[in-house]
C-alpha cells in the first residue's frame, strides 16, 4: 500500500486538514488554478475526471438505478456476492461497532450489498448511499469506490476530497477487485463513515478483504477450469474427428485438439488468436454469448462453420464448447443423434437434439418455440426422460386450454376451504405435483399478466403459496416452456412481461415445421408404415418405389 493511496496517515489535526481541503476544492470549483502539487495525484487526475465527465460538484446525492426487483435478481445472479459473502459477514462482525458502513459494489460502481451502524445507515441515506446506488465518478464524482474502480488501484478518500459537496461529511477507503484469470475489474470492497470516525487502517482492512475474495474467486475459477475439461474430454470422445475447442466465460481458450491447429493450418493457438479471422469470430461470440443459448457462424473464407454452445456449472454459466463443422451443399456436419425416439436425420433436426442432449442435466430453464404440430411436449418429454430428474414427475399443463379464473388453482393449489365446491382437504397445484421433476407449460404465450407475476415469483423464490394459505411451501421444479407464438413481440406489445420472458429463455430450441425438413420425410414414412403394420398386423408394407419420387 501507497502513502499516496492514504488521505490521512494519523488521526491528529483532522479538522485542520478537513478546513485545507474544503479551501482547495472551493479554488477548484470557481475555476481557480489549483496546483497538482496540493493535492494527491489520485485525487487531482479524479478531479479533472469529473470536470470532463460535467459532474455537478454541488450535488448532494447520487442516483438510484437498480430497482429493488432488479437488485434481488443480480444479487442470486451475482459470482462476485457467492464468492465474497464468507469474507463480508467476516468483516460486518468486525465493523459492526465501528460507525462504518461495509459495502460491496459491482464493477459499474452500484451499491450490491450494504451493512452498518444504523444510525450511520440513515445519515448515508441523505446522499443515496444505498443498496442499487450509482457511486461511479461519472455519477458521483470522486469517491472511493468509483475512483478506485477507473484507477484499478486501492484508495481512501477524505471530506472534500469527494468531488461532489454532498460527501464532504465523509471518509471512505475502497479496494478494487481484479479478477484473477482475466484481470478485469469485477466490483470494489469499501468502508464508508463519518470524516471525524477516519482511521488510516480501514485501507487495510479493505484490502486485506479483496485479496481474499481474489483468492475465493481463483479457487471457483480453478473449479470450474476443471470441469470444462472434464466437458472437453467427453465432446471428444463423441466427436474425435471434428476439431474443437474448450473457452471459459472470458472467451479465453481452455483446450483445443490437433485438428483445430490443422484447419486454420497453424502451428501454435497464438497463431490463429493473431489472425483477422478470429479476431472477427471472437467478437461474433462475444455478441452471440450475452444470450447464453446455441448458434452458428459463418466464416466466408473457410470451408467450414462454426458451432458453440454454453457449457453450465450447475446453473451458471462456465464457458463454451466450439466446434469447426464442414460446409456443404447438403450439411450433414453434426453426426446422426439417436436421442429418446427422436426421428429425424436433418441437419436442422440434429442441430436441436444436439442442443437438448446437452442441456437435459443443466438445471435451466428451456424455451421451445415452434408451430403446432412441431412436437414441443415430445421434446420437452424427452428432456425429462434423459435427465437426471426422470424418475420424477413430468407434468404438463396448457396454459391455453384452462380458464383463466382457474389456472392459480391449477398452478399453486388451495388450501381447504378456500373454494365452495373445492376439495374438502384442498388441492396440491401443478408445481407441487411436479417436485423433483419437470413442468412443462405449454402455450405459455395465452398466460394472463397477472398470473405471470406470480409465476415470476414461484421461479425466483422456488417456493409456492396456495391459494388461502400464507404457508411457503418449496419446490424443486424444472420449468419447460413453449408456444407458438412470437413472445418477443407480446413483450413490446406489454402482452407478456419482459422480466418472466429473460427468466424462462435461459436456453432456447426452435422446432422446424415438417416443410423445413424434407430429407425426414422417408424416414417418418417408413416410421409409420412400420408401426402401423405391426398394430393391425400387415406384414410387409413398403412404400413404391414411384411414390417415393
Amino acid at each position: 500500500m501507497e502513502i499516496s493511496q492514504m488521505a490521512i496517515v494519523s488521526t491528529k489535526d483532522l479538522h485542520m486538514k478537513t478546513k485545507e481541503l474544503e479551501n482547495l476544492w472551493g479554488e477548484y470549483v470557481s475555476g481557480k488554478n489549483v496546483k497538482a502539487t496540493k493535492l494527491r495525484n489520485l485525487i487531482y487526475d479524479s478531479w479533472q475526471r469529473c470536470l470532463h465527465h460535467g459532474v455537478d460538484p454541488n450535488q448532494k446525492q447520487t442516483e438510484i438505478v437498480i430497482s429493488d426487483s432488479q437488485l434481488k435478481e443480480r444479487i442470486q445472479q451475482s459470482q462476485l456476492i457467492q464468492a465474497a459473502k464468507p469474507i463480508l459477514d467476516q468483516l460486518s462482525i468486525q465493523t459492526n461497532a465501528t460507525s462504518y458502513l461495509l459495502t460491496l459494489c459491482d464493477k459499474d460502481g452500484s451499491i450490491l450489498y450494504l451493512n452498518g451502524d444504523k444510525q450511520v445507515l440513515r445519515e448515508g441515506e441523505k446522499m443515496n448511499f444505498v443498496q442499487g446506488a450509482d457511486w461511479s465518478e461519472k455519477t458521483a464524482g470522486t469517491n472511493a469506490i468509483g475512483t478506485s474502480i477507473v484507477s484499478r488501484m486501492p484508495v481512501q478518500v477524505f471530506s472534500a476530497e469527494h468531488f461532489c459537496e454532498g460527501c464532504h461529511p465523509w471518509t471512505c477507503s475502497s479496494a478494487p477487485i481484479i479478477d484473477p484469470i482475466t484481470k478485469e475489474v469485477l466490483g470494489a470492497l469499501d468502508l464508508t463513515g463519518i470524516w471525524h470516525e477516519a482511521q488510516p487502517h480501514t485501507l487495510g482492512l479493505v484490502i486485506s478483504g479483496t485479496y481474499s475474495i481474489q483468492q475465493r474467486l481463483l479457487n471457483n475459477h480453478l473449479e470450474t477450469h476443471l470441469h470444462l475439461l472434464k466437458h472437453y474430454e467427453e465432446a471428444f470422445s463423441r466427436w474425435p474427428n471434428t476439431p474443437m475447442l474448450i473457452l471459459n466465460r472470458g472467451l479465453q481458450m481452455v483446450k483445443s485438439n490437433d485438428l483445430l491447429l490443422s484447419q486454420w493450418n497453424k502451428d501454435s493457438w497464438e497463431q490463429i488468436q493473431k489472425t483477422n479471422e478470429w479476431n472477427s469470430l471472437l467478437h461474433h461470440l462475444r455478441n452471440g454469448s450475452e444470450g447464453v443459448s446455441s448458434f452458428e457462424i459463418e466464416v466466408p473464407s473457410r470451408p467450414w462453420k462454426v458451432y458453440m454452445e454454453p457449457i453450465f456449472i450447475p446453473n451458471e454459466l462456465a464457458g463454451f464448447l466450439v466446434l469447426l463443422l464442414p460446409k456443404a451443399e447438403n450439411d450433414n456436419s453434426l453426426p446422426p443423434i439417436l436421442w429418446g425416439d427422436m426421428i429425424g436425420q436433418s441437419q436442422k433436426m440434429k442441430e436441436v437434439l444436439y442442443k437438448c442432449s446437452k442441456v437435459t442435466n443443466v438445471n435451466v430453464p428451456i424455451f421451445i418455440n415452434g408451430e403446432s404440430g412441431t412436437g414441443k411436449e415430445r421434446i420437452a418429454r424427452a428432456i425429462h426422460e434423459n435427465s437426471n430428474r426422470k424418475n420424477h414427475p413430468f407434468i404438463a399443463i396448457n396454459c391455453g386450454a384452462i380458464p383463466a379464473d382457474l389456472m392459480a388453482s391449477e398452478m399453486f393449489g388451495y388450501e381447504a376451504g378456500t373454494f365452495t365446491g373445492g376439495k374438502k382437504e384442498g388441492k396440491k397445484g401443478r408445481f407441487e405435483e411436479a417436485h423433483g421433476g419437470t413442468l412443462f407449460l405449454d402455450e405459455i404465450g395465452e398466460m394472463p399478466l397477472d398470473l405471470q407475476v406470480h409465476l415470476l415469483r414461484v421461479l425466483q423464490e422456488k417456493e409456492v403459496v396456495r391459494l388461502g394459505s400464507s404457508k411457503p411451501i418449496p419446490v424443486d421444479v424444472r420449468i419447460i416452456a413453449a408456444t407458438h407464438k412470437n413472445l418477443e413481440k407480446l413483450v413490446e406489445e406489454g402482452k407478456f412481461r419482459e422480466d418472466l420472458f429473460f427468466r424462462i429463455h435461459v436456453v432456447s430450441l426452435t422446432l422446424p415445421p415438417l416443410r423445413e425438413r424434407k430429407e425426414d420425410i422417408l424416414l417418418l414414412s417408413h416410421f409409420f408404415l412400420q408401426d402401423y403394420s405391426e398394430k393391425y398386423s400387415k406384414p410387409n408394407l413398403f412404400l413404391d418405389r414411384k411414390s417415393v419420387v
